[in-house]
């Protein structure tokens, strides 16, 4: 784009001091906001293409050992010689490493979806010997302490089968026999005036966002007429017509320039469209070098014109660093004050994942056995924290899956 030194020269020269000194510093920063995102999304591509070259081969590698890792431990699961506590452990293990492949951006060609395929193959396996081997007396067991819990609840052997498997199921019967619904509180029942005071804290909340919410639509609404009115002053329109006629491509007969002007004849279009008055004024000091010359309300309404292309840029600088984009991940991660640093930090993460990737061949070399398994699963059960049982542990333990 071309300096807009004439245009800032022209405003200062036709406004008062402080509406030419605020379009010119609102101008100025706009250009600087600008050249700063731009020159950002330039440093991350360089270090991401780094990435790639330097990093990227060994995430390649620690992926498919540990998908190997996850097949060779999913082939355990069905082994009867397992505690309970050694299996849940074990499928544990390999759910954390199927959830790490999942999000994981730098997989390569790894076909996650095949490997998830064969660890739920043997998971259902198990699960369905084992439910089918579930007795009566352990299924009354399950029905008598889910009734103490939830009275007239209905299951049949199968209903109880299946939320044995997957716990899950009991909250669908719950709702297939209208349990949950138009229950109060115990507080509620014991003092109705708690249930009141909640309501009316609700209401409070409510017509407080309600306040907020309408006082942000009437400010928009405001910064909207000013935009619709400069947009279109006679002087826009006179810009967007000169624009138009510049641009037509149907007038230019070299097909490269054609094609040029008729990506810039929809980008105006669609500035008029969406009433971007900033685009159709970058768009027209780009392809004209006469001064521009706005009349008084032309200039007030330029400014929170410039205003909110600043917000835009600061917010598209931001989602520039905290987007969840492979470019901007790598970007949080390696970025450094120096090459120096960015080099010490691709080392240390290089050295990482080989040092990983070392400790799963290994494993894949010794652990054969259900016996060396369960010295590796005893070691993960000991490392943690003990946490109390839950419904489904609780389900587990009584079924032994």
């Amino acid at each position: 784009m071309k300096t807009n030194t004439t245009f800032l020269q022209n405003v200062k020269q036709q406004a008062t001091a402080k509406p030419a000194s605020e379009l010119e510093r609102l101008w100025q920063r706009i250009d600087k906001h600008t050249k700063r995102n731009a020159n950002f999304e330039i440093k991350k591509s360089t270090l991401f293409n780094q990435f790639k070259e330097q990093v990227e081969p060994h995430e390649h590698h620690q992926a498919r050992m540990m998908a190997e890792q996850i097949i060779h431990l999913s082939k355990f699961i069905q082994r009867k010689s397992l505690t309970i506590e050694q299996r849940n452990e074990l499928v544990d293990w390999i759910n954390e490493d199927l959830e790490y492949l999942s999000g994981h951006p730098f997989i390569g060609e790894l076909e996650i979806e095949k490997v998830t395929q064969i660890f739920q193959s043997h998971l259902s396996k198990h699960n369905h010997d084992t439910v089918n081997a579930i007795d009566s007396s352990q299924l009354n067991l399950l029905r008598t302490m889910l009734q103490q819990d939830f009275p007239g609840l209905e299951l049949t052997d199968e209903d109880l089968r299946e939320i044995a498997v997957n716990p899950q199921k009991l909250y669908q019967h719950l709702d297939e026999q209208g349990f949950g619904e138009d229950e109060e509180s115990d507080d509620d029942a014991f003092n109705p005036g708690n249930a009141h005071a909640e309501q009316d804290e609700d209401w409070d909340d409510f017509f407080d966002q309600f306040e907020r919410f309408d006082r942000d639509e009437i400010k928009q609404q405001k910064t909207d007429a000013k935009l619709e009115k400069l947009f279109k002053s006679s002087q826009l329109n006179k810009m967007y017509k000169r624009l138009a006629a510049k641009l037509h491509p149907d007038k230019e007969p070299d097909p490269t320039k054609k094609a040029e002007k008729h990506e810039l004849m929809q980008q105006l279009g669609q500035a008029r469209k969406a009433k971007d008055g900033f685009t159709l004024l970058q768009l027209y000091i780009t392809h004209f070098d006469d001064d521009v010359d706005f009349d008084e309300e032309t200039k007030a309404n330029l400014i929170p014109l410039l205003q909110n292309k600043i917000v835009e840029l600061n917010k598209l600088h931001r989602q520039q660093k905290e987007g969840n984009d492979p470019h901007s991940l790598v970007w949080r991660k390696f970025n450094g004050r120096s090459k120096a640093q960015i080099k010490h930090n691709f080392t240390n993460h290089i050295a990482a994942l080989n040092s990983e990737c070392e400790e799963i061949s290994e494993r894949l070399g010794y652990c054969t056995t259900v016996k060396l398994l369960k010295e590796e699963l005893n070691d993960r059960i000991n490392n943690k924290r003990h946490m109390p049982m839950s419904f489904d542990d609780a389900l587990e333990s009584m079924f032994n899956f």
